[in-house]
């Protein structure tokens, strides 16, 4: 492994995990989620995490490329889009993210767990993100052999 993207691998092998864990879930029915309060602990976390993850890895990237500072979590998905590291489409459409994992880490009280469930059917989005970065680490590599 590369010690310049040794901090990206380990934060994409934590999405990997999390992942992972919150696969199983997804196919469940709504009905199976409300009624079931460990099950939304397991969701909620698993998400907030994965979603760090993601933002974690924006910021190594932004350093890495000497890109502009992003002015907020949001941006810093955004700039991906603008290096041409993520479709930018993608990059506006998993944006959003960002917020939601606010609202787990600062509004613990108060969860939508409509918000929640949301985002447990749109994994696709951080598997593609995953395989995003994993492809732009192996074209980097490739680069500076």
């Amino acid at each position: 492994m590369n010690i310049e993207f040794s901090g990206i691998e380990r934060r994409l092998d934590e999405l990997s995990e999390r992942l992972a864990r919150l696969e199983p879930f997804k196919d469940k029915p709504r009905e199976f989620f409300d009624t079931d309060a460990y099950l939304r602990d397991i969701v909620e976390r698993n998400l907030e995490i994965a979603a760090q993850s993601c933002i974690d890895i924006c910021h190594r990237i932004i350093a890495l490329e000497n890109a502009r500072k992003p002015v907020d979590y949001f941006e810093s998905i955004l700039i991906l889009g603008e290096l041409g590291i993520i479709p930018m489409d993608f990059a506006r459409q998993l944006a959003p993210i960002t917020g939601f994992r606010n609202i787990l880490v600062h509004e613990y009280i108060s969860v939508d767990w409509d918000l929640v469930y949301d985002n447990l059917q749109r994994l696709d989005h951080l598997y593609q993100f995953r395989n995003l970065i994993r492809q732009w680490i192996r074209d980097r590599n490739t680069t500076f052999s």
